[in-house]
């Protein structure tokens, strides 16, 4: 019989002894009695800064009598639940399904989609791998900006470059499809038992085109700077994707996956009267740290133990009612990084390698910024206010695509001294006061976090520390509005999916997305319900998924 052990404590270092003989200390025996043990789960527990230590969940077969044996505390013994499989049967059906968008949601939805024997064709409005890292490089070293290829637009989405981490809230059977899929592509295996998986910006763009030409293989088409310019309807329901160029693409079912960025898409959206909704999100600063200084205050004199990865950290300070400012995809051993999309917008983000090594940890720091803060009712007035900060931190860099850069402490004190701590940041940091580039109210709620978690995580406001704006691109200003069934509440064929649309908060819960709407055009094709992925996520479970 198969059983699995959650909550089972190991200290740093036992985490890498073979796991039979981890079995045989706890349950008795001999490490011969566990068969096929397997490490499903493996999460840090650093409550205690002098007693870190690993909480693992184990599976494994045995013959031996093992129920009712005395455990450690906390950890519990049950019989392991049977693999899911994922294959399926072809659909009765074969739609013709365009998927606008090529980052996780449109990259997994086609991929479920092939598994139904249905061939989409992606439409990328930007370039793939090979040109957009060049095009990276040109705005990292020559402050240059090609709008077709950067962090936002370009095979694999804006998760390319990014922390690649993995991690989400969403609890989603098909979290497993998505982690599996990409270790089948180049992860480390190590990301399906990490309770923090991380992949890297560096395997993750390898996994995408190795992905992507797999997809190709099994039939789908990937059209890249191929951006979507407008839709038709017959009879109220999508009949064919427009390009740019004028050409018309058929299709029974539209897949819109096009990221949080795709602001011209979402104009022609609302021209065409799709339903959507005005949705809050946050804006703020990247701060950056020493990895050092961080790894010292979360693993006190645990720190530099070899089983220990850079530390990361999670902080929260709530200022009222609608009010709250917090730590925002952390990225240990990380850079921060310019990723403008637009002309005459500066915007930063984290990123790293899966090694993690670059001396540097950094976050965003951001506010909440509500929808009666946007100063409309327009949908797209979030959008626009997204935009208009954007355009200050432009100003603020010397109408470059620098990042208007201030120290903690210059910035507590209301002066901009311009001195700088040092930075990972490209291309360059250019010293600023950043209240020329944070709304007021961002800017208040900054204030009154910053010392706050000065007190949760000692360090945090250092002379080492350094604030770079701005973070605006935190989720989509709009979310689309869908029915049940996967279908815009307003338009039907047209599939409304992953972070653009509302729907997501981060890679895997894109992906997952992606997947949840492959299984509704599957469904209306005449596939049975494919009960492991009836689960339905809730807005809350991926709103802060970072």
């Amino acid at each position: 019989m198969r059983y699995l052990i959650t909550n089972l404590p190991l200290e740093l270092g036992e985490e890498r002894k073979p796991l039979d003989a981890v079995l045989a200390c706890v349950l008795g025996g001999r490490p011969g009695d566990y068969r096929e043990p397997t490490l499903e789960r493996l999460s840090l527990d650093a409550r205690h800064k002098g007693s870190i230590r690993f909480l693992a969940a184990v599976g494994f077969d045995t013959g031996r009598p093992v129920q009712g044996l005395p455990l450690p505390p906390g950890a519990k013994l049950e019989q392991a639940p049977p693999p899911v499989a994922w294959t399926v049967a072809p659909t009765p059906a074969r739609p013709r399904v365009v998927i606008v968008g090529s980052g996780p949601a449109g990259t997994f939805c086609a991929l479920r989609l092939l598994d139904y024997g249905i061939e989409p064709v992606l439409l990328e409005r930007g370039a793939p791998m090979s040109e957009r890292v060049k095009g990276m490089a040109g705005l990292w070293r020559d402050g240059i900006l090609d709008p077709d290829a950067n962090a936002q637009f370009g095979e694999g989405g804006a998760g390319t470059f990014s922390d690649g981490k993995l991690t989400t809230r969403i609890g989603h059977p098909a979290i497993r499809y998505v982690l599996q899929t990409f270790v089948a592509f180049g992860a480390a295996e190590r990301i399906l038992w990490l309770a923090r998986p991380h992949v890297g910006t560096d395997v993750i763009r390898k996994c995408s085109v190795l992905i992507r030409r797999h997809a190709e293989a099994r039939g789908a088409q990937y059209r890249f700077r191929s951006p979507l310019a407008d839709l038709r309807f017959r009879d109220g329901a999508v009949a064919a994707a427009v390009l740019a160029s004028g050409e018309e693409i058929p299709c029974d079912a539209l897949v819109l996956a096009p990221g949080h960025s795709a602001r011209d898409t979402f104009e022609m959206l609302h021209r065409h009267g799709v339903a959507m909704r005005q949705k809050p999100f946050a804006m703020g600063v990247r701060v950056e740290h020493p990895q050092d200084l961080i790894d010292r205050s979360q693993y006190g004199p645990s720190q530099g133990h070899p089983s220990l990865a850079p530390a990361d950290y999670k902080l929260v300070c709530n200022l009222g009612p609608a009010r709250a400012a917090y730590s925002f995809c952390m990225c240990p051993g990380g850079e921060v990084i310019q990723c403008a999309s637009e002309p005459g917008g500066v915007v930063v983000n984290g990123m790293s390698n899966a090694s993690r090594d670059s001396g540097f940890a950094n976050s965003g720091l951001v506010a909440k910024v509500n929808t009666a803060d946007f100063g409309s009712d327009h949908l797209l007035a979030g959008m626009y206010f997204q935009r208009k900060w954007e355009q200050a931190a432009y100003r603020a860099a010397g109408e470059t695509y620098g990042a208007p850069a201030m120290s903690v402490q210059d910035f507590l004190r209301g002066r901009a001294s311009g001195n700088l701590p040092p930075t990972s940041f490209r291309p360059f940091a250019v010293p600023a006061d950043l209240a020329t580039c944070l709304p007021p109210f961002v800017q208040e709620q900054l204030l009154g976090a910053i010392p706050d978690f000065n007190r949760k995580l000692h360090g945090f406001t250092s002379r080492q520390a350094l604030l770079l704006a701005i973070e605006s691109r935190t989720s989509s200003p709009v979310q689309m509005l869908r029915l049940e069934n996967g279908e815009s509440a307003s338009h039907p064929g047209l599939y409304p999916c992953g972070e653009g649309a509302g729907f997501a908060g981060g890679i895997t819960s894109a992906a997952v997305d992606g997947i949840r709407v492959a299984e509704w055009i599957a469904r209306k094709a005449g596939a049975p319900v494919f009960l492991p992925f009836e689960r339905n996520v809730k807005a809350g479970e991926y709103a802060t998924e970072y």
